[in-house]
């Protein structure tokens, strides 16, 4: 018997299964977990490393790709690939989705692809960028669904143009690291644009990418949010479900704020589509994951492992997703009747996220320990270019300093 400290966010529904169920855990194995919680703004700027370091702070966390590789080049990252040699006959490692779990394997050398290395976390949800619409105002309208970035920008400049108290497009804000993230970079990527050149230097001021930026800013003054730079992701999501917008490329999970009568008034009224395709015709959306890290600084590894175990079980996360966990990282989960006659009304969404889960869906971003400064000084260059019309200079200055932090 151990004790296990398990440090995450709030605002989480996954965290908020595993504290609703966390007796059963611990009369399974008579091991017990002490809760360690604090906000969403802090979590995901990454101010934790304190909390790790400490003696008991943690021994299993959540975290993701871009924060996770700042925890491994820290040293708290535990490789897990000898716990999942010796994972329990019931746990199936092999479920899980191949391109999540390449996701989460990483040497931790700047320049080195994901998909090789260790595993450093399980994932126990994951988020890809699908396009989410406004059943009504479409149909209404007579709108067509938006296959390039071309017709997404100009379909969102006419939604906001022609249909009363709505917005063209939603798209989240504020000066966090991943405003760059999700539509964004999904727009950016497809697009032709990249954050690193082959020779490892800042690329986010070439030709390609200045135009790719400069389309952005300009659909996002057009038809985007009118408070742009203070758009937080969980008021955006919330917006979309009071019907405010046609259109929103961000988070396919956003799913279980969509089809909840209890916050949307937009439940069975929301169309699900991959994301517009680049040049070649292909959709290119980027993608993250939300997963269990243990702590190198753990002195209970093994109960970590036994805890980690049990929170990424299919059961466990069948049970989760029914309580808001999007979205699966099982194919299992995936294939169980329980969770297909849970999402059998929301349209195209299953058959949607399932093919961004393991197909489409990649970590578009480089790979490196400072990718969170990284993408800050990039979120820096876009709200300054939003504010000055200036966009090709912004990016300038930034990919310049960006050159320095990467130096």
């Amino acid at each position: 018997m151990a004790k296990i400290t398990y440090f995450a966010p709030d605002t989480d529904a996954y965290v908020e299964s595993v504290m609703r169920h966390i007796k059963e855990f611990e009369e399974l194995t008579g091991d017990t977990v002490e809760f360690r919680i604090i906000t969403s703004d802090e979590y995901y700027s990454n101010q934790i490393q304190g909390y790790l370091a400490e003696e008991g702070g943690a021994d299993v966390y959540m975290s993701g790709p871009i924060l996770q590789w700042e925890h491994l080049n820290a040293g708290f990252v535990e490789p897990l690939d000898e716990y999942i040699a010796k994972q329990e006959d019931w746990y199936h490692f092999e479920e899980f989705i191949p391109n999540l779990i390449n996701a989460n394997r990483w040497s931790g050398k700047f320049g080195d692809p994901l998909g090789a290395g260790p595993v450093i976390s399980i994932p126990i949800n994951c988020e890809s960028y699908n396009v989410a619409y406004n059943k009504d105002i479409f149909e209404k309208y007579n709108l067509q669904v938006p296959r390039t970035w071309e017709e997404y920008f100009e379909t969102s400049k006419w939604i906001a143009e022609n249909v009363e108290g709505a917005r063209g497009f939603a798209q989240r804000g504020t000066t966090s690291w991943h405003t760059m993230f999700t539509g964004f970079a999904t727009q950016y990527w497809s697009m032709g644009a990249t954050d690193f050149d082959e020779n490892g230097k800042c690329a986010i001021a070439s030709e390609k990418a200045v135009e790719a930026t400069e389309k952005f800013i300009e659909a996002l003054k057009v038809s985007g949010p009118t408070e742009w730079p203070t758009q937080r992701w969980y008021e955006l999501a919330l917006d979309f479900c009071a019907g405010k917008y046609g259109l929103i490329v961000d988070s396919d999970h956003y799913v279980a704020y969509y089809e909840n009568p209890e916050m949307s008034s937009m439940t069975g009224r929301v169309g699900y589509a991959t994301t517009p395709v680049n040049a070649e015709g292909k959709s290119v959306p980027n993608m993250y994951t939300w997963g269990l890290v243990m702590n190198k600084q753990s002195k209970v590894k093994d109960a970590a492992w036994r805890f980690m175990q049990w929170a990424s079980s299919k059961e466990f996360l069948v049970r989760a997703a029914f309580e808001g966990n999007m979205n699966p990282t099982r194919s299992s989960v995936w294939e169980d009747e329980r969770f297909k006659e849970h999402v059998s009304g929301w349209g195209d969404f299953a058959k949607v996220s399932r093919k961004l889960a393991e197909e489409d869906g990649k970590i578009l971003v480089t790979p490196t320990y400072k990718y969170r400064i990284v993408a800050e000084r990039w979120v820096k260059a876009l709200l300054e270019a939003y504010d000055t019309g200036k966009v090709k200079a912004a990016l300038e200055a930034a990919a310049k300093e960006i050159d320095e932090i990467m130096a």
